[in-house]
């Protein structure tokens, strides 16, 4: 029998056959041992080897480390170290066989399993020398590495020796490189396996072959990343995705709320009833309650407008309303008075995002205007650059980079979430819905029904993203309404606007309101409602040459109460309105691509001169006048422009107005100023006298070609008779038309001399007032 002297660290006792017992003989031979083996009939003493030792592995005896952040035992097994003595009649291999084979046989009789796997304690033999290390980059495997010198007899001597500690899925055997050992890999089905074999066959000379087992490298990190690097056409629209992804489980509601907190004002005390109340009850009653805007005017002529748009704004939504007339004319006031009651409103000012100067900053302002946060627009550069850097590596695009329109119309998609959820009639678009739908909507508050109101739309029609903005508001809008969500009303000083419109809601005729400027009654009833009648008596006709335009009465009204006499804040007025006109209509740089007009200046001249002395100029009058040949594109830019108004009759253009009342006073005043008009008329008798002589020349051409067709004694030179009545007739109407062009060129002569004559005084006159103040 085999003896086993544990070491105080041991953990699994062995225990002898029942056949056998060992009993200690005394003896005085130091290190070795005499023990007398006794069966039951026969005794015999047998001297023993010296003391030896050995070391077991149990692989099951703590959880594996998994990683980095792992506190854990890394291989999760144990180490037994024991010394023992065994009989001559045992060899060493024999001995230690005998002792692991126990082990096992006592670890399967007791059926130890493991509380955090479930899973039995195996024993094994350790025959090399384990290398236990903490190296942070080598974690357990189910793949090692195999390092061998000798002939293990191929795969089938590498399973033999290795197939022992757990079921093997493949073994490979590696290209032999020079200077380097042999190598293979063996891949077990289990990591325990491979955490057995590698602490009890490292280092271990079996046979005559010398065994090195290391774990393959970890396939956790380090090749995911590879994988991801070497593959940015499928990891880059993955990251996209989940990127996208996470923003739409976690951003886009909270940007939901947002939006729909500041469409229903949630978070505006102001808005809260009890609140009005308390503050008019308290300090309503110790101060004057402000005159609101549209009141103030005291405008009876938009009376039936407001009226109108009220109306309008009780049914569901089914078109949009368009709200339109020139700059200043009180639109905007017009439509906030009609929509005070409106618990939920969206306003989108387009001036601000026309104006901007990037596309970056549209979003901005458009995301602040409607409460979208989180924006995140930092993100989009960040994206653009990394867009730029896998292009430069891969030379394709990975599509990290959002285009304007595809940010602008997910910020718009977002906000008309928002409004569903205030809208009481969201339904309505489900046919199948529509008339229960109907029913419950017949009792719901209208007021309740969201208004977005896009607010000085088309407010420009030239800029690096202008086109883009209205195209996709419109189509926004057009969502909104057929789906019956809102009602949208657009405020415009834009004649065009309703294009845009048409093509976004076809088939569908728009609630128009057109806004003019105020009569003299209501404009001098503006007027007193701010200033002291008593004081101010004779305003009339101050109020007469400003007009009926409410920013200029603002403006009016503003400066008188600063202390400026009404004649001098008149004057101020018309001096800035005579500057505006000069600078937009005469003094623009042609040779600049991004100010070309679609006037000359003296067409807008000719019809400065009509609107100085009329209210109002026939429209197809000038249209046919020699400097517009019937074209009506200048007076179109001119209506751009904001210099003058057109208004229309039976859906076509019928008379010309100035842009603004106070506009007839300053083309007044620019007449006035003589150098100038000769000047203009001298450029525009020039012009016309020019386009004469072209006429001319073309009709003294064609009767050269007449006159080829007779002989030198004036016959017919195909009948050698009398010239045909055709011919003669044709000559009639030429020498006619030479007649009146020769009087025309005559007249514009005539008044280029005198044009010439007038700015040579006033250049003499001013020569000689220089030459006497010197």
């Amino acid at each position: 029998m085999i003896r086993v002297y544990e070491r105080p660290f041991s953990c699994l006792p062995t225990q002898p056959s029942q056949l056998l017992r060992t009993k200690k003989v005394p003896t005085n031979i130091g290190p070795r041992r005499r023990f007398t083996t006794e069966s039951q009939e026969t005794s015999v003493v047998e001297e023993e080897l010296p003391l030896q030792y050995g070391m077991l592995y149990f692989d099951n005896a703590y959880p594996l480390k998994m990683g980095w952040w792992d506190i854990r035992l890394k291989d999760g097994g144990m180490f037994v170290h024991f010394s023992y003595v065994h009989p001559s009649s045992y060899t060493t291999k024999e001995a230690l066989r005998e002792i692991e084979s126990r082990c096992e046989q006592h670890l399967i009789s007791h059926g130890h399993y493991m509380w955090f796997n479930f899973q039995k304690v195996r024993a094994f033999l350790v025959k090399g020398s384990p290398f236990l290390e903490d190296m942070a980059s080598r974690y357990p495997n189910k793949r090692i590495r195999i390092e061998y010198t000798g002939d293990p007899g191929g795969v089938e001597g590498l399973y033999t020796l290795f197939r022992k500690y757990g079921k093997i899925v493949d073994i490979v055997q590696l290209p032999l490189v020079k200077d380097m050992p042999k190598q293979a890999i063996v891949q077990y089905s289990f990591m325990r396996a491979s955490t057995s074999a590698k602490n009890c066959l490292h280092g271990a000379e079996l046979n005559g072959v010398k065994l090195n087992v290391t774990y393959e490298s970890s396939l956790k990190g380090n090749v995911i990343w590879t994988w991801l690097s070497n593959h940015p056409r499928l990891s880059v629209p993955m990251g996209g995705f989940v990127v996208a992804g996470i923003s739409f489980i976690i951003f886009d509601p909270i940007r939901i709320f947002s939006m729909h907190a500041k469409i229903t004002k949630l978070f505006k005390v102001d808005e809260y009833s009890a609140l009005r109340w308390l503050r008019k009850e308290t300090v309503g009653r110790l101060t004057r309650t402000p005159v609101e805007s549209l009141q103030a005017t005291g405008w009876r002529e938009r009376e039936d407008e407001e009226e109108k748009l009220r109306t309008w704004l009780k049914n569901p939504p089914e078109t949009f309303a368009v709200v339109t007339g020139p700059r200043g004319a009180g639109k905007t006031e017009m439509v906030e008075y009609a929509i005070k009651n409106k618990t939920h409103k969206v306003v989108i000012s387009c001036e601000e995002l026309a104006n901007a100067r990037s596309e970056n900053e549209v979003l901005t302002n458009l995301a602040r205007q409607i409460g979208y946060i989180p924006l995140f627009q930092f993100m989009n550069a960040i994206n653009n650059m990394m867009d730029m850097a896998i292009t430069a590596t891969t030379g394709q695009k990975a599509g990290l980079s959002a285009t304007f329109e595809g940010q602008l119309k997910k910020i718009l998609d977002t906000l008309t979430i928002a409004i569903q959820q205030s809208s009481p009639t969201s339904g309505m678009s489900n046919k199948a819905r529509a008339k229960e739908q109907e029913e419950k909507n017949k009792g719901c508050d209208p007021d309740d029904i969201p208004v977005v109101i896009i607010d000085g739309f088309m407010s420009r029609e030239k800029g690096p993203h202008s086109k883009e903005l209205w195209t996709f508001l419109a189509e926004w809008a057009a969502v909104l309404v057929e789906n019956h969500l809102a009602h949208v009303i657009f405020i415009s000083n834009n004649v065009s606007a309703s294009k845009p419109l048409s093509k976004a809601l076809p088939n569908m005729t728009f609630e128009t309101i057109v806004l003019s400027d105020a009569s003299l009654e209501s404009a001098m009833e503006f007027v007193y409602k701010h200033l002291d009648k008593e004081e101010y008596p004779n305003l009339m006709q101050s109020v007469k040459t400003i007009g009926g335009r409410l920013t200029d009465l603002e403006l009016f009204v503003q400066k008188v109460k600063t202390g400026i006499p009404p004649q001098d804040a008149v004057h101020d007025i018309l001096s800035r309105a005579v500057i505006e006109i000069r600078k937009n209509a005469f003094d623009v740089d042609r040779s600049d691509k991004d100010k070309i007009v679609g006037w000359t200046p003296i067409q807008f001249w000719t019809v400065m001169k009509q609107l100085a002395t009329h209210d109002a100029v026939n429209f197809d009058e000038l249209k046919i006048h020699p400097l517009f040949k019937n074209d009506e594109a200048p007076f179109s830019a001119m209506e751009q422009a904001e210099l003058v108004t057109i208004s229309h009759r039976n859906g076509r253009p019928f008379v010309v107005r100035p842009g603004k009342p106070i506009y007839r006073a300053a083309f007044q005043e620019i007449l006035s100023d003589e150098g100038f008009a000769a000047v203009m008329d001298l450029e525009s008798s020039t012009f016309l006298e020019k386009d004469e002589m072209v006429k001319v020349a073309k009709w003294e051409g064609e009767l050269r070609e007449l006159s080829n067709l007779l002989h030198t004694d004036g016959t017919w030179i195909f009948g050698r008779g009398r010239t045909p009545k055709e011919v003669e007739t044709r000559v009639k109407w030429l020498m006619k038309k030479l007649a009146e062009s020769h009087g025309k060129i005559e007249k514009y002569e005539q008044d280029a001399n005198t044009a010439k004559k007038v700015v040579a005084t006033l250049g003499a006159a001013a020569f000689s007032s220089n030459g006497r103040e010197k």
